[in-house]
């Protein structure tokens, strides 16, 4: 990996001069270019849903770009399309396992955003799992399988009561599969997003929140917007036009509760009741940043708690600068206007 601050810095520099050429409200429509995004989950949570609001909105066609959006069994599916897609994919979107263990093995990436910081999952199980001791022989479901996401969020709540991956069974199964093998009894216990507990309730009553991840990991760092080097050396303009419209996006989740439900529904293909509860418990806890987010503070501590959980060496973990390229953001909120006001906005 490259490990050049200068280079950053310069990119950084770059990137401030670009802003005047940044298209926004007002001017003429831009040349517009293909952006691909992989995401990590098929089909899409409603906390994935930046990308697909940018699109549906209109808003990466106000900045000039044709998305192309896929999506991927797991964070490490995407980051392996990202780095030998041939040049299909743009833009990742993978939990920080699967990105920060790529970073500590030598790929030259940069984490330009997120769609959200905190942890939005929770361990999931069955009525009479009532403690993270009671999980001990049981059968955890790990879509992605090792080192994807919702295994080292498992591994992490183990890891609470002093468990380990050794003591208890994983499953792996897809992810649109999470919710049927917990309701059939194929699994104990799992990992889940806001939305699939609620579908999970709909399906199966007994099943029951063990522990908030975002309490059992307060540190943690729950996803980026991950591009290589060469694509911010290649054409930094682009890569300033997807930050510009995903802030976009997450501002205007907020302020269009109606639509960004439709496109919920559309697109995750829950129900309606559960994505108007979904986004209702998702907005009031602030999950989608509008400003830069990814601030030193978040991201050191983030990647300190994978250390902990094992995702990476103590001797090979990246720095803020390493990991972080906060230009593209700091351009954006100084374009956008930061939002202030309510103790939400980060």
């Amino acid at each position: 990996m490259q490990r050049n601050l200068g280079r950053s810095v310069r990119v950084a520099v770059a990137v401030a001069v670009l802003l005047a050429s940044v298209p926004g409200s007002g001017t003429a429509q831009p040349k517009v270019k293909t952006v691909g995004f992989a995401m990590p989950t098929t089909p899409p949570n409603v906390v994935h849903m930046p990308v697909w609001v940018a699109q549906d909105a209109g808003i990466f066609a106000k900045y000039g770009l044709d998305a192309k959006i896929f999506t991927f069994e797991g964070g490490p599916a995407a980051m392996r399309a990202l780095i030998g897609g041939g040049g299909q994919i743009t833009v990742a979107a993978p939990g920080i396992p699967p990105f920060v263990s790529a970073l500590a093995q030598g790929a030259e990436l940069k984490a330009i955003g997120t769609y959200a910081v905190r942890h939005p999952v929770a361990m999931v199980a069955q009525a009479e799992i009532t403690r993270c001791e009671d999980l001990r022989g049981k059968k955890i479901g790990t879509p992605g399988g090792t080192g994807a996401y919702a295994e080292v969020m498992a591994r992490g709540f183990l890891q609470s009561c002093g468990l380990t991956p050794r003591d208890v069974q994983y499953v792996n199964l897809a992810i649109g599969a999470r919710v049927a093998a917990l309701a059939t009894n194929q699994i104990d216990a799992i990992v889940l997003h806001v939305d699939q507990v609620y579908e999970a309730n709909k399906t199966k009553p007994s099943l029951h929140i063990v522990a908030h991840m975002a309490q059992v990991l307060p540190n943690g760092w729950y996803a980026a917007y991950v591009v290589t080097g060469d694509q911010i050396r290649t054409d930094p303009q682009l890569v300033q036009s997807v930050v510009m419209a995903l802030v976009e996006a997450n501002r205007f989740i907020y302020q269009n509760r109606a639509a960004t439900i439709d496109i919920g529904v559309k697109y995750t293909k829950f129900s309606r009741d559960v994505v108007e509860k979904t986004y209702d418990e998702l907005a009031r806890i602030g999950i989608w940043p509008v400003n830069e987010g990814l601030t030193p503070e978040r991201v050191t501590a983030g990647i300190e708690t994978e250390v902990q959980l094992g995702t990476i060496a103590a001797d090979t973990k990246p720095t803020y600068e390493q990991a972080v390229q906060w230009g593209f953001l700091r351009a954006a909120i100084t374009k956008l206007g930061r939002w202030t006001g309510d103790p939400r906005w980060h």
